[in-house]
């Protein structure tokens, strides 16, 4: 039975716990050796990746790892994704072993990488949304990673400026925290690519913190940071210094640079400057346009040199051809939809969590319940086997202890049978005598009952006398821990009335004692203050004082100040405000002065 209890136990206990665990699969390591070379050598881990045979991997989890380092080397090594399948198999993987946190967010990641390739930004930014949520707080390269492409798909369709600023600021701190240089001078360049929101001075400084850190590890992307500062300082005015910074990328090799901005920076400030003979020859080095933006420029940097030139008809065909490309890029920025996007997969995202967090609170409250159910039912058992077993052992003591009632009572029953007969004799006498005492008894209970109806009759008048006045002095008193409590109804009447009546005799001293305490605990001391300041009121004015606070009807009043007639209580009363206190004031007037704390030094008298 014990085995049995502590085995359902440990299956509740159990029950309670598994749940909320999850364990995370061991992985082949040649792909964990692959993973090791994803970062700095994609094209070795592409090329190994290729190589491993897939009949050799028969574990889900390993070919789904497959399947995202596939999809990863692929997307750093540059080769376009064609498809989406191979990343849609590790995350249908991932998602059901939520386990391997890092992997499920990677997942995210390339699929909103692929999907962005494949030409659906929309569902693009539905994974990177998706990425950030599920990344763990300490992963900070992938949360950075995921605020680095959702800031990257804003940029592409010029949806939200201030958006990819802010993302790249949490990009920027997440790159710095793990120290990779190369992803932290794309996130504080492209910082600077914002005068307009940042400071042209703020942008600058980011531009060259940017073009510094390229030239610490001789990456080519301080050549396109080097082509947006010389933009900055075109807009500024400053044509000689955007002229040679332009010109410096052009004797580095345009061609590392990625992009063309800086030729178009170079023509046009040869322009400003009146160069136009070398005008000329920076627009014929520039490639021919790669893009919408590009083109632009293209046009625009023809329109310019054209009224330098005054070629008016030149300049008009230009100017509309860039006017179009601008319409085009504004047109597809309005269409964009990735701000309603982010939106809803952060409102779905909240909703996610609250809902997973209610059913992690219902896993654990179950749990408890079992638990407590379980170790109340072994209590319950433990304890009513006790019980019982205790209660075996009461029986079986008391079983003897009756047989041995038993043989002492038929030895003492003859005996008690003669006792029984002696006893009915006496008892037979008894009742002659009792009969006689019955009659007198019943004399005695006649007289009785007449003098308690005349003692009834003399209580029941005082006592109604006694509570009705009463009901009317309320007498409180304060204790020591400020409490207010009512005085027993006898120590304060009794003393007023003791013995002969109600009019027989005047309050005594303990009744004013006790009458004093009420007062002063009724209205915060006022009778002490009235004594100690008022010295030239008498005894009589201080009881009057006393019972006109108390509230007592001109009756009693009467009764206790010995007045003759209600009119002497209400001229006394005058004549105590007036001229005993001074104050031409009424009583109740006097009462909140004292109690607001407004009875100054001059208005009584001493």
């Amino acid at each position: 039975m014990k085995k049995l209890l502590a085995v359902i136990l440990a299956l509740l206990v159990l029950g309670a716990v598994v749940p909320g665990c999850g364990g995370t699969h061991r992985y082949d390591g040649r792909l964990a050796a692959v993973d090791s070379l994803m970062k700095d050598n994609p094209d070795s881990a592409l090329a190994l990746v290729l190589a491993l045979d897939t009949a050799d991997i028969l574990a889900e989890g390993d070919r789904a790892y497959r399947a995202l380092l596939l999809t990863q080397a692929r997307y750093r090594a540059y080769v376009t994704a064609t498809s989406d399948s191979d990343i849609n198999q590790a995350l249908a993987y991932f998602r059901v072993h939520p386990a391997d946190r890092e992997k499920l967010t990677r997942a995210y990641i390339y699929k909103g990488a692929v999907m962005n390739e494949l030409g659906y930004p929309d569902s693009a930014m539905f994974y990177y949304k998706h990425a950030e949520a599920t990344a763990d707080p300490d992963d900070y390269f992938n949360l950075g990673y995921a605020n680095m492409r959702i800031a990257q798909l804003y940029q592409r369709f010029y949806a939200n400026d201030s958006v990819v600023l802010a993302r790249m600021k949490i990009a920027s701190r997440c790159f710095q925290i793990v120290q990779d240089t190369s992803y932290l001078i794309t996130t504080i360049g492209t910082q600077g690519c914002y005068p307009k929101l940042t400071g042209e001075d703020s942008a600058c400084a980011n531009l060259r913190r940017a073009i510094h850190l390229a030239q610490m590890i001789n990456s080519p992307k301080g050549l396109q940071y080097q082509s947006k500062l010389a933009g900055i300082y075109y807009f500024k005015g400053n044509y000689k210094e955007a002229k040679e910074l332009a010109m410096d990328i052009l004797k580095k090799g345009g061609d590392k640079c990625n992009e063309q901005q800086f030729y178009y920076y170079a023509v046009r400030s040869y322009i400003q400057l009146q160069l136009l003979d070398s005008a000329r020859w920076v627009m014929s080095r520039i490639p021919s346009p790669q893009n919408s933006i590009d083109s632009f420029n293209h046009y625009q940097t023809l329109a310019e040199l054209s009224v330098a030139t005054h070629r008016l008809s030149n300049y008009i065909r230009f100017s509309q051809a860039a006017k179009a490309i601008d319409y085009r890029l504004m047109e597809s920025s309005r269409s964009s939809k990735l701000t309603e996007i982010e939106l809803k997969c952060e409102a779905n995202q909240r909703e996610t969590v609250l809902k997973d967090e209610a059913d992690s609170h219902l896993t654990m409250v179950i749990g408890l319940v079992l638990l407590a159910v379980a170790l109340g039912t072994a209590i319950t058992i433990w304890c009513v086997k006790r019980l019982i077993h205790k209660y075996r052992s009461q029986l079986t003591s008391a079983r003897q202890d009756i047989e041995n009632m038993l043989g002492d009572i038929d030895g003492k029953w003859h005996s008690f049978e003669l006792e029984k007969e002696r006893l009915r004799h006496q008892l037979d006498e008894k009742s002659v005598q009792l009969a006689v005492a019955n009659q007198k008894n019943i004399e005695l209970e006649n007289v009785q009952t007449c003098v308690n109806k005349q003692v009834s009759n003399v209580v029941r008048y005082r006592h109604a006398a006694l509570n009705d006045l009463y009901q009317v002095i309320l007498v409180k008193s304060v204790t020591d821990d400020g409490r207010r409590q009512v005085l027993p109804l006898m120590g304060i009447i009794k003393e007023l009335f003791e013995t002969k009546g109600i009019l027989n005799k005047p309050p005594q001293k303990s009744f004013w004692n006790n009458l004093k305490l009420s007062v002063d605990g009724e209205y915060l001391g006022i009778a002490s203050y009235v004594e100690q300041h008022y010295k030239n009121l008498s005894e009589k004015d201080m009881h009057l004082f006393l019972l006109l606070c108390a509230k007592f009807p001109n009756q009693i009043i009467k009764l206790c100040m010995n007045y003759a007639h209600d009119v002497t209580v209400s001229k006394n009363k005058k004549r105590l405000m007036k001229e005993k206190i001074g104050l031409d004031l009424k009583l109740e007037d006097f009462i909140q002065l004292y109690l607001e704390g407004n009875l100054r030094k001059d208005n009584h008298c001493d």
